[in-house]
């Protein structure tokens, strides 16, 4: 190492030193802090874009109920945000909004596109299930049915074989009703009393293996 015998020598190697590394030791600093800041302002952009969708999502959900005005809003909503689950959300708000009004084809369409689109297991099964009763409605038991068969998780089961147990009651099928309904009793751990109702109806039914 090299040992500077007078403060001039000590001056004119801090020079030689700036002279090399300055310009790079500066870029190193500049660079650092326009990172720094750069990550900074972008948090900030994300926070303030998040705190914006969460009041427009809000302002949405205060005026659920206002008829083809709101499922319009609605609508213009979810194209906006595009999949995520603030879009999610509104679609099924939508849906359940259609079903109240009478336009069942909207809500199907709603209940589609969020089984589609959902990330989240649950929510795809509730928009899956809530479909097939909706298709179950406006008569088409067919798609309901191919609907309500679709894979779901495990705690979706009982209400799954319930929900297909009413389709085929509904359609005429009552010896494979009351099997699905036999499949929702084993599956429910809890709350049986309406399957069990529904299971006395059938007890006439011959079930065939």
């Amino acid at each position: 190492m090299e040992i500077y015998s007078s403060e001039e020598q000590q001056v004119e190697a801090i020079k030689r030193f700036w002279n090399e590394y300055g310009k790079a030791i500066v870029g190193g600093v500049v660079i650092g802090l326009a990172t720094l800041y750069g990550w900074r302002y972008y948090q900030a952009e994300q926070r303030a874009s998040a705190e914006a969708l969460s009041s427009s999502y809000s302002q949405l959900i205060q005026q659920q109920g206002e008829g083809d005005e709101w499922l319009a809003q609605a609508q213009s909503f979810i194209a906006a945000q595009g999949s995520n689950n603030y879009a999610i959300f509104a679609a099924l708000l939508s849906a359940k909004e259609a079903v109240n009004s009478g336009d069942l084809a909207m809500a199907a369409q709603q209940l589609s596109w969020v089984q589609q689109q959902a990330k989240d297991a649950g929510i795809k099964a509730i928009a899956q299930l809530r479909l097939a009763r909706v298709q179950r409605e406006m008569g088409d038991f067919s798609a309901a049915l191919a609907t309500v068969n679709q894979p779901l998780p495990e705690s979706f089961a009982a209400q799954q074989a319930e929900l297909k147990g009413d389709i085929l009651q509904q359609s005429g099928d009552l010896a494979a009703a009351k099997a699905a309904y036999q499949l929702a009793l084993s599956k429910a751990p809890q709350n049986t009393q309406l399957v069990q109702i529904k299971l006395d109806e059938l007890a006439h039914v011959a079930v065939t293996n």
